[in-house]
């Protein structure tokens, strides 16, 4: 009889986490705000919008709610969302 035992780690941590480098600047900008569906996912896109909106001068800010959490955006939406909107953020809740 033989025993295998899984290691279910992925290997070593980053040591170093850095923030992803920004081609423009929040202000002025058009921001693209995802609610996916989820319990709470309102919630908490509705208050990124307003703490945006205070600190940055944003152009505009487009909501968008997905038919279900559990799929992706349409090719459409995705499209018109690039077209649109300079950052876009997606929404989780729960």
């Amino acid at each position: 009889m033989s025993l295998f035992v899984f290691n279910p780690t992925s290997g070593p941590s980053l040591k170093e986490l850095r923030m992803a480098k920004r081609e423009k600047k929040l202000d002025n900008s058009v921001i693209g705000l995802i609610d996916n569906g989820k319990m709470n996912a309102d919630t908490v896109i509705q208050y990124i919008a307003k703490r945006l909106h205070h600190k940055y001068n944003l152009k505009e800010i487009i909501h968008h709610k997905k038919t279900s959490f559990s799929h992706g955006l349409t090719k459409a939406e995705a499209s018109m969302l690039a077209k649109k909107c300079d950052f876009i953020i997606s929404g989780v809740g729960d």
